[in-house]
C-alpha cells in the first residue's frame, strides 16, 4: 500500500494541514487542520472521496487547530493528541486564540479524543508510533508512520524553533532534539513541519533550530 501525503495552506495563518491517505480505501487522517471554515481541506477530500477518521494534533497552538471543531461536525472522527495539549485546546487563552483576535474559541472534548504518549497505535490502516517532544510547548508530539515523521513546530528547516510562549523550554527542547537526532540520523526520514517546507531529517542543521 502507498501512503500517501497531501498538504494543504492553513489560513490565515500559514501552517501546515497534512492528510495521510491511499488509492485503496477512502479512510484519511488529517494533521493540524489550522483553518476555521477547512474550505480548502474539505475540496480536497471530496475530491478524493476521503473520509478522515482521525484528527491528529501536534501540539496546541489555535493556528493547528482552527478547523477541528467544523471537521468534527461533519465527521465521525476522534482527535489524537497529547494531554498537554488536551488541557490547552479546551481553553481559549491556553491555545493562544484569544490573543489572536481578541474573541477565542475553544474545541469541547467529550469521548471523541484519543490520549498519546510514547507508544505505537493502529489507526485505521497505519501503524503509527507517537513521541512526546516537548519544548515548543508542553503539549507537543511528533509521530512517523515509517519514514514520515511529522513534528509540528518542534523545528522548522532554517528557523528557531520559538520557546517563548507558554509552556515552551529551551531546555526541552534541546532534550526533545537530541532524542530525535538520535532516532532519525542516518535514515532517509522526510520531515513534515507545521510551516514552511518538506525536508529531509538529514538536510537540516540543528544549531539554527535551537
Amino acid at each position: 500500500m502507498e501512503i500517501l501525503v497531501g498538504i494543504i495552506q492553513n489560513q490565515p495563518i500559514d501552517s501546515n494541514c497534512f492528510v495521510v491517505y491511499n488509492d485503496l480505501n477512502s479512510s484519511c487522517i488529517i494533521i493540524d487542520p489550522g483553518t476555521e471554515d477547512c474550505n480548502e481541506l474539505l475540496l480536497f477530500l471530496e475530491k478524493k472521496n476521503l473520509v478522515p477518521e482521525y484528527i491528529i494534533l501536534t501540539h496546541e497552538h489555535f493556528d493547528h487547530i482552527w478547523g477541528v471543531n467544523k471537521l468534527l461536525q461533519l465527521f465521525d472522527c476522534k482527535v489524537v493528541c497529547a494531554e498537554k495539549c488536551l488541557e490547552s485546546i479546551i481553553n481559549k487563552k491556553k491555545n493562544l486564540s484569544i490573543f489572536y483576535n481578541q474573541i477565542g474559541f475553544e474545541i469541547p472534548m467529550t469521548n471523541n479524543v484519543l490520549i498519546v504518549s510514547d507508544e505505537v497505535l493502529n489507526l485505521g490502516k497505519y501503524s503509527v508510533q507517537f513521541k512526546e517532544t516537548p519544548g515548543h510547548s508542553q503539549g507537543s508530539i511528533s509521530f512517523w508512520i515509517n519514514e514520515m515523521l511529522f513534528v509540528g513546530d518542534v523545528f522548522i528547516k532554517d528557523t528557531k524553533t520559538v520557546t517563548k510562549l507558554p509552556s515552551g523550554s529551551k531546555k526541552e527542547l534541546s532534550e526533545t532534539i537530541y532524542a530525535l537526532k538520535e532516532l532519525f540520523s542516518n535514515r532517509n526520514v522526510v520531515v513534515y513541519p507545521g510551516h514552511g517546507e518538506v525536508f529531509y531529517f538529514d538536510n537540516i542543521d540543528f544549531s539554527k533550530v535551537i
